[in-house]
């Protein structure tokens, strides 16, 4: 329980940073949600917005985009619809420049503060005749015309008539589409300077977050050496630079060229996608063939060529071709990623999380592939870094089981190669024995072979010498099996401890083979009982060594007597219990208590061989234990796993 416990531990110990960002990052994304439900819209009707009775003290309102007097391709001034000149100049939403115009009546001497992001790609405001900003330059032509864009402030103040004239001029020669009105937000100016301090806050929350994320995982990624996460990263600071008020406002130095801006935003914009689905690919491996990614990786390469160097008109195409590419690539991990997950015929709790946030990010990227050429706030701040907060999360979480149960399984590996490292020490030492004990046959087979070899010297061959022939093949045969026995053990030692079912009768045949010449040093016999047990699930070698150390105790303290092993499958209903019995002189009360502690031994031996035979029956499931001892001998008995449990 200890070492699971760590094991646990060490799997989630880098997960709590990231949860922690995580998790205060989607606070932040759910409190911003919750301010944009917030707002009242106010509707104008023909050009004409009345907000005399809207309370602006208190609340922030949204102005609706709509019913704002529009003038495509023609640039008019406070002046002109004074002069009652102004007229329609054709070409609708795609016109590439032209005036918006709106009428505000309020209550007299009144101050509020109107919010917005200008609009695409250069405007000039203008607030009863007056120019109050611009982004870029206006003009009617794109020599004239310089882009730029950014977040406005624009004063309003009633005068004595309560009516404040907006005029919006704007020009767009960089983009097919033509400019439209941003979300727009009016109230007082302190509630004003309260919700720009909040969409500042959020902003910066979230996209700060996410290159704090960015950097976390490239030091994970360039301590472990792992691809996943420095895509991980690559992702992170790309969602954090689609954020156009994190990249335009905080991020890029005033002054920066809008061209540089502008293409490192499409660019983002088109890498994005891509490079998500590369990420999901690397969690899923092999669910997309090597070269379909290779061939992607290259048309996003390609892209981000394109985009450099084209003229900025053709940007957005070269970014919508990347995101249709991108479509099938996604369809194919689909299929490969359940592909995987069937042929795996396994689906745990780290496989759901992983699904889960793989689901939530890649619904996030399709529905901003929807909606960002329809909504202005997906195209300013994207969906996809609210999905891949919640996959990093679910992600992370899953990450931190596999993590935890990689460390279980390598702390039981390791429990396991150095419980066989002392088993093979103990081979060792007991090899050496048997090939004491091998001396016994061969000095027999040298002896009669001697005296043979002078009976027929001196031609006195008699029934004698018969018999010393009989002898020798007996002891020859006897040698040639324990040899034989002793190879098959030898030749079935592993580097890995393997468990599969073992049989309960050829196990106690090789013990009887192995033992029998160590009892007789002793003058001890050896009997087998329960040959027709059945069968277990361990490792065989594993089984065997415990007999044998069993078995050289026992006859460590045995003489002229008896050693039994045997098998019942009767007495429980879900283990084989083995006994190893013998006839000696038992075990002092005094050792019993440390009898199985590593390093203890009443006899000068060397403290290790019960305490290994405790820890292998341990590991089939088991136990062992002294059953009884006394002056009439001593019972060991060790349970192993029926096979049919154990599969």
């Amino acid at each position: 329980m200890r070492a699971g416990g760590a094991a646990r531990l060490s799997g989630l110990r880098w997960l709590g940073p990231v949860a922690v960002v995580v998790l205060a990052l989607l606070i932040v994304q759910l409190f911003s949600s919750r301010r944009q439900t917030e707002f009242q819209e106010l509707v104008p009707v023909d050009g004409v917005l009345d907000i005399t009775e809207a309370d602006l003290d208190s609340r922030v309102f949204n102005i609706s985009n709509q019913n704002w007097e529009f003038y495509p391709n023609r640039l008019y001034t406070s002046q002109d619809f004074a002069a009652g000149v102004a007229r329609d100049g054709g070409e609708g939403d795609q016109a590439r420049y032209g005036t918006y115009r709106l009428v505000i009546r309020a209550r007299p001497g009144q101050y509020y503060t109107l919010c917005s992001y200008s609009i695409d790609y250069s405007t000039a405001v203008f607030v009863n005749g007056r120019q109050i900003l611009s982004f870029g330059k206006v003009a009617d032509n794109a020599e004239e015309s310089e882009p730029g864009i950014g977040y406005m402030t624009v004063p309003l103040y009633t005068g004595t008539s309560g009516e404040i004239e907006l005029i919006y001029h704007y020009a767009n020669f960089v983009h097919r589409d033509g400019g439209f009105i941003q979300p727009t937000y009016l109230s007082a100016p302190k509630n004003m300077e309260a919700y720009k301090a909040g969409n500042d806050l959020v902003s910066v929350g979230l996209s700060g977050g996410m290159v704090i994320l960015c950097l976390y995982f490239l030091l994970c990624g360039a301590v472990q050496r792992r691809v996943a996460f420095c895509l991980l990263s690559a992702c992170c600071l790309l969602i954090a630079l689609r954020d156009q008020n994190f990249l335009l406002l905080h991020l890029m130095p005033s002054g920066t060229s809008w061209y540089l801006t502008y293409r490192i935003f499409i660019g983002v914009s088109a890498l994005l996608p891509g490079l998500l689905l590369v990420l999901l690919n690397s969690i899923y491996a092999g669910a997309v063939k090597r070269w379909v990614m290779l061939l992607y990786g290259a048309a996003m390469g390609g892209a981000v060529a394109l985009i450099a160097l084209l003229p900025t008109v053709y940007l957005v195409l070269v970014c919508s071709a990347v995101w249709v590419l991108g479509i099938p690539v996604l369809l194919l991990l689909i299929l490969g990623a359940v592909r995987g997950q069937l042929r795996k015929r396994s689906f745990d709790a780290a496989d759901a999380l992983t699904a889960s946030g793989s689901l939530v990010l890649v619904a996030s990227i399709v529905l901003e592939g929807l909606l960002v050429s329809s909504s202005s706030a997906v195209s300013r701040y994207g969906v996809t870094p609210s999905g891949m907060l919640v996959f990093i999360l679910l992600v992370a979480v899953s990450v931190g089981l596999r993590s935890q149960g990689q460390e279980a399984a390598l702390a039981e590996s390791r429990s396991r190669s150095q419980l066989l490292e002392q088993m093979n020490a103990m081979n060792l030492d007991f090899l050496h024995q048997v090939a004491h004990e091998l001396k016994t046959p061969l000095t027999v087979i040298s002896g009669y072979a001697q005296l043979t070899g002078l009976q027929l010297a001196a031609n006195h061959i008699t029934g004698e010498t018969r018999e010393n022939l009989k002898t020798i093949q007996g002891e020859a045969l006897r040698l040639a099996d324990m040899v034989t026995k002793l190879m098959e053990y030898s030749h079935g030692q592993r580097s890995e401890v393997q468990f599969g079912t073992v049989e309960v009768a050829p196990l106690l045949e090789s013990v009887q083979a192995v033992c029998t010449p160590m009892c007789l040093k002793n003058n001890n016999r050896m009997v087998v009982q329960g040959m027709d047990c059945a069968d277990v699930y361990g490792n065989r070698t594993m089984l065997l060594q415990i007999f044998i150390n069993l078995v050289v105790n026992a006859n460590r303290h045995t003489k002229d007597g008896t050693i039994t092993i045997s098998a019942s499958d009767w007495e429980h209903r879900e283990y084989v219990v083995f006994r190893t019995a013998d006839t000696g002189d038992g075990i002092d009360q005094e050792h019993l208590p440390h009898l199985f502690e590593k390093g203890y031994s009443g006899d000068g031996g060397s403290g290790l061989g019960l305490a290994i035979c405790r820890e292998a029956a341990e590991a089939h499931g088991g136990m062992l234990e002294v059953e009884r001892t006394g002056p009439d001998g001593t019972v060991f008995v060790f349970t192993v796993l029926r096979r049919e449990l154990g599969q």
